[in-house]
């Protein structure tokens, strides 16, 4: 056996801690603006703003955004999507791309996971 060959794996099923066999690591949401794999009240807000505006787009240098985006479907397009905005990604958030995003926020986190619909699955 090589040395080292077995460093960094655990007890168990040999898999490294926060990272699952066969699993990519994954950032968090776009939609988790401070990255704690939870949805808080004002991050649902915002995308929820989203929804209701009928679609987002990229801020632009000197525009004023908390997350890089826009409410409003007309608009620059160049920057990465929207965590919430997969099925299909289209630069609108739908009421089924929504209500994944309150399914977050009820369940009290999210974490990466090969098996959800958008690379998350809920709970902590």
């Amino acid at each position: 056996m090589v040395k080292g060959l077995l460093e960094g794996t655990g007890e168990g099923d040999g898999a490294l801690e926060g990272v699952q066999e066969g699993e990519v690591e994954r950032p968090s949401h776009s939609a988790d603006q401070d990255g704690n794999w939870q949805i808080n009240l004002s991050e649902l807000l915002r995308v929820i703003q989203f929804f209701n505006f009928g679609g987002y787009h990229c801020a632009l240098p000197g525009e004023v955004s908390e997350d890089g985006y826009i409410p409003g479907f007309e608009g620059d397009k160049s920057c990465i999507s929207h965590g919430s905005d997969y099925n299909p990604q289209d630069w609108v958030i739908s009421l089924s791309e929504l209500l994944r995003l309150i399914q977050f926020f009820n369940m009290g986190g999210y974490h990466p996971c090969s098996d959800g619909e958008d690379g998350y699955c809920g709970g902590v």
